[in-house]
């Protein structure tokens, strides 16, 4: 566990290093940025076959995850909630073991009392924290889950990440779990700023549609690999 955690948590000063990467990727028409965070090389899975966006979706929804946060804090209860000032935010990750550990975003786990995580059959299971990296912004959330609901996410080779190159994005946004959006990679060495106001260099941009509730999800390329964890959404409404 410690060493999934110094995978994605602890790799943040490595930069744009060689080998296989997480990224933390961005939004639509707005932006979408990714931050590459090296990971073990080993776990790359290796594939020269490019899928149709339906075929990889196929291949990985049942890896993608929907997070709902539940935290304390000043505001208008939720409903449901008897407890003033509860509230309640969603996200997205994605399964990266078999396990239980599930890969998300920092600001999406970020002061919560308690966490749920809904798989692709409608489960739903509690989480823990196993480690956070505001500065990347990356979490490890922990299931207690049969292998059987697990569906790991392949990873794939950051340094195959190439401008004009398709990709895929399926999440919650608004809370509609599943949901599929596909686009390409608009730019790469953007720089976007992490939830501790960290600069984080060699992010992606895409303009595959993001909106609230993808955050924590993949963005994955047309072999059905992981190349990135969208993080950001830039647009003028905010």
């Amino acid at each position: 566990m410690k060493k999934l955690v110094a995978t994605f948590v602890g790799a943040a000063c490595i930069g744009a290093g060689g080998g296989a990467g997480v990224y933390a990727a961005l939004s639509p028409a707005s932006t979408t940025v990714v931050r590459q965070v090296t990971v073990a090389s080993g776990q790359a899975t290796a594939s020269t076959s490019a899928f149709s966006v339906g075929d990889v979706y196929n291949r990985t929804h049942k890896g993608v995850v929907e997070i709902t946060v539940t935290s304390s804090g000043a505001g208008s209860p939720v409903p449901g909630f008897g407890n003033p000032g509860t509230q309640q935010a969603q996200g997205s990750g994605f399964v990266y073991d078999s396990k239980g550990d599930v890969v998300t975003n920092q600001h999406v786990v970020d002061g919560a009392t308690s966490i749920s995580v809904k798989f692709w059959d409608g489960t739903t299971k509690k989480a823990t924290v196993v480690g956070t990296d505001a500065s990347d912004d990356l979490a490890v959330i922990h299931v207690d889950a049969p292998s059987s609901m697990l569906f790991p996410i392949a990873l794939g080779d950051s340094t195959k990440v190439a401008v004009g190159d398709g990709v895929i994005v399926i999440g919650s946004p608004f809370g509609l779990d599943e949901t599929v959006t596909s686009g390409i990679v608009s730019a790469l060495h953007r720089q976007m700023t992490s939830p501790n106001n960290f600069t984080i260099d060699d992010s992606i941009q895409t303009g595959a549609a993001i909106n609230h509730g993808n955050s924590g999800g993949p963005l994955l390329n047309t072999q059905a690999q992981l190349i990135g964890v969208n993080a950001q959404i830039e647009s003028d409404s905010g």
